[in-house]
């Protein structure tokens, strides 16, 4: 039985038949795992939207997983620690029949199928996956020690047989390298608080032309060695109910010395929390990134990002 927050260790264990337990840092679950908190007085997230929007958690408590972790179907004074320092993992790309074992609710207005505790069969192996810390700090956290001594000891039992099957490939998907950008050294440049949009931080945002000028808005990224992409995710601004600064077409740019461009992908947006996804249609290398919007949605004047992140060239994945 392996536990291990690594999933090539992972993926490598369930491909020989193993047990893993998977428990993903903080900062390899893409953008769309938000991170859970305190739950609110109202009844949804919109009156101070954010990232983060959990209105509570669904426990299956007869679930043989939660055998010795005391717990009723919903959130009690035990989970606090536990979804303190967690994101929940977004399984909407996973089969629908897939029920998690510890689902945190997500706002209705955006509605993610979310699961802090959930277990698959990956080829001849099985998978329980944790986004709780169950690593850090055992000794002062109780609560974190026993779910996780409970999750090993039904993993160790016969009952542990999960029913739906799921490809590595499709766990592979829900994780992204979301502080990309620090470990390549970029630099960002544009009118406004341009580092915030590659900070890893969803929290934080770039906005430019709230007072004008109008579009276009320029973002430009640099880096200091050459970097192979196949395309970028842009993440809107999280926090603002009308959606000041949703982009709608934009224009990336790529340089090898910063004075010359070429374009490599034109497009539309849709005005959205969500990530946007930007393919290229090849892979490229390049030193320096513009994305320049060309317009927005309304009368509204202003560009915003929370994060832009380059997805890394990865011959053969």
């Amino acid at each position: 039985m392996l536990i291990t927050r690594s999933w090539d260790e992972a993926e490598i264990a369930l491909s020989t038949g193993g047990k893993v337990l998977f428990l993903p840092r903080l900062a390899d679950v893409d953008w769309t795992s938000p991170p859970l908190d305190t739950v609110p007085i109202f009844w949804n997230r919109m009156m101070t939207p954010g990232w983060g929007r959990m209105l509570g958690l669904w426990c299956d408590a007869r679930h043989p997983a939660l055998a010795g972790f005391p717990t009723e179907m919903s959130a009690d004074w035990q989970w606090l620690d536990l979804v303190r320092r967690a994101r929940a993992v977004n399984l909407d790309r996973l089969p629908r029949a897939l029920q998690p074992i510890v689902q945190p609710v997500d706002d209705w207005n955006r509605n993610y199928k979310l699961g802090l505790v959930f277990e698959c069969r990956v080829g001849g192996g099985r998978l329980i996956v944790c986004s709780s810390d169950l690593t850090d700090a055992l000794d002062s956290r109780p609560a974190a020690r026993q779910l996780r001594r409970s999750l090993l000891d039904y993993m160790a039992g016969s009952r542990f047989q999960p029913a739906i099957a799921v490809s590595a490939a499709e766990i592979r998907a829900l994780l992204f390298d979301t502080q990309i950008m620090r470990k390549l050294g970029a630099r960002a440049e544009a009118q406004g608080a341009a580092a915030n949009a590659i900070d890893g931080d969803p929290n934080t945002f770039w906005l430019a032309g709230e007072r004008g000028p109008a579009y276009p808005h320029e973002l430009t990224v640099s880096f200091p060695a050459p970097v192979s992409m196949a395309g970028l995710v842009c993440m809107p601004r999280q926090n603002h109910r009308e959606h000041q600064g949703d982009i709608r077409e934009y224009v990336v740019q790529v340089s090898d010395d910063g004075n010359n461009w070429r374009e490599v992908a034109r497009g539309e947006w849709v005005s959205s929390y969500a990530p946007q996804p930007v393919r290229f249609l090849q892979a490229i290398t390049a030193r320096y990134l513009k994305l320049t919007a060309l317009s927005g949605f309304g009368p509204d004047t202003a560009a915003s990002l929370a994060e832009l992140a380059v997805i890394q060239n990865q011959p053969g994945r």
